[in-house]
């Protein structure tokens, strides 16, 4: 029996009801752990794939304006640090496609190098397929009957030879007079003045650079090679020079040196 002074306890309900507002807030919670968990995958989904599951989404939930995902620019997913970047591969150089050969890149260096020498007629260069032809006239290059250079031009030359020294080159220096017979005290003929005159030239090249000598070649050739008429006395003035012919080393055979004096062209 129970007291009349103690209340009876109530009955403890079981199952109770859970708030309306915990349902909403547990969805809620949902959604946005699913919301972040696309957004990460987005950093490296391929942007086809990333808009088909954005308009599922949208479709599914039927709030587009209110989707977060909407932030996200379809065009342009978001992207994540750690994404390389595709390398894009750089255009070939000049020397990894041999566009300018060993003979155009010195024709060129030359023409650019020593624009005030050409101008002034103290060397003159010539250029075809096979051959690079340096000429320096024998007025600006020497006294008469002499083999000694004029001081203006060894500085030239030694230029040249430095500049010839950074390829692969085949390098014959000829020496070449007019048809004018002489007989002095130091040169028995033309064939010893040439000859003289073209090692002069020679030594210059070789003096201040690191061309290698194994490929140099020194001629006289006298009178036998004019390049004009020696009828005329500006004619026999041009024929008296010295001449550096260039071939590449890489395309062209130690036998064919001689060849390709040959077939420098000459007045006949």
């Amino acid at each position: 029996m129970l007291n009349q002074n103690q209340k009876p306890k109530k009955k403890e309900i079981k199952d109770a009801p859970v708030p309306k507002w915990m349902v909403t807030f547990a969805d809620m919670m949902t959604l946005l752990l699913v919301f972040f968990v696309l957004i990460l995958s987005f950093s490296t989904m391929e942007q086809e794939r990333y808009r088909a599951i954005s308009m599922a989404l949208q479709d599914s939930f039927g709030f587009q304006m209110m989707n977060p995902l909407n932030l996200i620019p379809v065009d342009n997913p978001p992207r994540t640090e750690n994404i390389i970047e595709p390398i894009k591969p750089e255009p070939p150089t000049t020397e990894e496609t041999g566009s300018e050969d060993q003979l155009d890149a010195i024709g060129n260096r030359l023409e650019t190098n020593f624009t005030d020498e050409i101008e002034k007629g103290l060397m003159i260069v010539e250029q075809d397929e096979d051959h690079i032809i340096i000429r320096f006239p024998d007025d600006a290059a020497f006294g008469s009957a002499s083999d000694w250079l004029e001081p203006q031009m060894v500085p030239i030359i030694q230029r040249v030879g430095d500049l010839i020294s950074e390829y692969e080159m085949y390098v014959v220096v000829g020496g070449h007079t007019d048809n004018v017979p002489i007989n002095t005290d130091r040169y028995r003929s033309n064939w010893e003045l040439s000859a003289a005159r073209a090692t002069s030239v020679a030594h210059e090249l070789t003096w201040m650079s690191d061309m290698n000598e194994e490929y140099l070649y020194v001629v006289g050739n006298g009178d036998a090679r004019p390049i004009t008429t020696n009828a005329t006395p500006d004619g026999r003035k041009k024929n008296r020079r010295v001449e550096i012919l260039l071939m590449e080393r890489d395309i062209t055979e130690e036998r064919e040196v001689f060849q390709g004096i040959q077939q420098v062209p000459t007045y006949r």
